[in-house]
Parts: C-alpha cells; structure tokens; sequence
C-alpha cells in the first residue's frame, strides 16, 4: 500500500462521520482535548489538520493523549487493512483528502470486512 493511500485513511478516520476512536473510558478526542487547546488553537477541523498538528506536537502532549492517539493508530491499521482493496477500487482516483467522500458514496458496494471494521471503529468512539 502506497504512504498516501495509508494516510488517506489515517485523515478518513479523524474527520469523517464514522469516527474511530480508542476503546477505552475515553476517546483519542477526549484525551487530547486540553492537548489541542493548548497546541492547535485556531487550527481548523477536518484533513486531518489537528491530527497533523498533534503529531507535530508530539513531544509535548500529555501521556493520555499520546495514548489514545498510540490505540487509535493501532485501530487505524486494522481498518487500513480491511479497507485497502475497496480503497483501490472506488477511490484509487480521489483526490488527496477524499477518501472520506470516496468510501461513504460507495458504502453499499464496500467489502464486509471494511463495513465490519468501519462499524467497529465507530461502536469504539
């Protein structure tokens, strides 16, 4: 799988309608909230934009935070995997920062595996 692709997904899960989030007490955004506050004031939703700046942060962001954005990472892996032959299929020619769109006019046609990690991903927020 192509860096691009891989990070196509990463954005597709921190800013679509079908969050994925760490299963745990608290979600990746509830952990890092006070993180954003204080690092990404002004930054705006969606892209991937905050995730960006978080990792530029990384350094400085608080042990809850990093530990929610280390499972939400790991939950980002699984559905990469389970999504990468219907992100080639449907959205191989999306623009950069449209899987999101991509994958949602397409969810009737995606693997099971995908929707199944997709529907994990999102029970898990």
């Amino acid at each position: 799988m192509t860096l691009r692709l891989a990070v196509a997904c990463v954005a597709l899960a921190l800013s679509c309608a079908l969050p994925v989030a760490p299963a745990f007490a608290q979600s990746a955004q509830q952990a890092c909230a006070g993180d954003i506050a204080a690092y990404c004031q002004g930054i705006p939703q969606g892209g991937g934009k905050i995730a960006a700046c978080l990792r530029a942060n990384e350094q400085k962001l608080s042990p809850a935070c990093r530990q929610g954005m280390a499972q939400m990472a790991g939950m980002m892996k699984e559905v990469v995997a389970a999504c990468e032959d219907d992100l080639h299929r449907f959205c191989a020619g999306a623009a950069p920062g449209t899987a999101k769109e991509c994958l949602r006019a397409n969810f009737r046609e995606l693997s099971m595996p995908c929707k199944r990690e997709l529907f994990e991903a999102k029970k898990a927020m």
